[in-house]
C-alpha cells in the first residue's frame, strides 16, 4: 500500500473525510483538532490556564483517541478507499441509467431493446423531452410514422418541448419525406403494372401498341411511327 492514504491514518477522521467526505469524519478531525490545541495551549503558552488536572487529563485522552483511530483507520483503510457497491452499479431502474442503455441498444439497431427501455423512462419520467424524440426516431427508422407523430403531439404538450422545437420539426420533415418518398414508389409500382408498354420499332419503321397483357390496344391497328 502507498504511503500516502498511510500517512491520512495519522489524523483521527481525515481517512473518511477525503475519501468519502463523510460528515462524522469531519466532526471527529475536528474536535481532536481543538483538544490538541487546548492541550498544548495549556501546557506550553498558557500554563494551568485550564486548570492544573486539565493537562494531566487531556494528554492520556488524546494518546487515546489518536492510537485507536489510527488503528481502526489502518485496518478499514483498504474499505475506505473502495467505492461503495451502490456507486459501482447504476441503478438500472434510474431514468438516466435506461436512457443510456435505450441509447446504446438504438446505435447496435436492437430496435426493440430500445423502445422498451425508452417507454420505461418515460413512464418515470413523462416530461422528458428528449427520450420521447429518441422513440420518434426509432419509429421512424422503422417506418412506424404514424406512432411517431403520436410521440411528437404527445411531446408539444409540455412546456420543455419548446426548447427542442427545431428537432421537433426536424422530425416531421423527415416523415413527411419518407411519405412522400414512399407513395412515389407505390405510384411507380402501379404504373408499372397498368399502364401500357410500347414495343421497340421492328424494321418496318411502325410502332405498336399494346397492354400490358399483352393484348392489342386496338385490335391490331397500326399507327405509322
Amino acid at each position: 500500500m502507498r504511503w500516502g492514504p498511510l500517512m491520512l491514518c495519522g489524523w483521527p477522521g481525515l481517512p473518511g473525510l477525503w475519501y468519502r467526505g463523510q460528515m462524522s469524519s469531519l466532526l471527529v478531525a475536528v474536535g481532536f483538532s481543538i483538544l490538541l490545541n487546548l492541550a498544548l495551549v495549556s501546557s506550553f503558552l498558557w500554563r494551568w490556564s485550564l486548570g492544573e488536572t486539565f493537562p494531566l487529563v487531556a494528554w492520556p485522552m488524546i494518546f487515546l483517541i489518536w492510537s485507536t483511530s489510527t488503528w481502526v483507520a489502518y485496518h478499514r483503510l483498504s474499505d475506505v478507499m473502495s467505492v461503495p457497491s451502490s456507486e459501482k452499479v447504476a441503478d438500472p431502474e434510474r431514468p438516466d441509467t435506461l436512457f443510456i442503455q435505450a441509447q446504446r441498444e438504438y446505435l447496435r439497431g436492437h430496435w426493440e431493446e430500445a423502445e422498451s427501455l425508452l417507454r420505461r423512462r418515460i413512464a418515470n419520467a413523462p416530461r422528458d423531452v428528449e427520450t420521447r424524440l429518441l422513440l420518434v426516431t426509432l419509429y421512424r427508422h422503422t417506418r412506424r410514422l404514424d406512432q411517431a407523430r403520436v410521440q411528437l403531439s404527445e411531446m408539444q404538450r409540455y412546456d420543455e418541448a419548446l426548447e427542442w422545437d427545431f428537432e421537433v420539426d426536424r422530425e416531421r420533415q423527415l416523415i413527411e419525406l419518407i411519405e412522400r418518398h414512399d407513395a412515389a414508389e407505390q405510384l411507380a409500382d402501379l404504373n408499372e403494372e397498368q399502364l401500357e408498354t410500347v414495343r421497340p420499332p421492328n424494321n418496318d419503321g411502325i410502332i405498336r401498341v399494346n397492354k400490358a397483357d399483352g393484348s392489342d390496344l386496338t385490335n391490331g391497328q397500326q399507327y405509322a411511327a
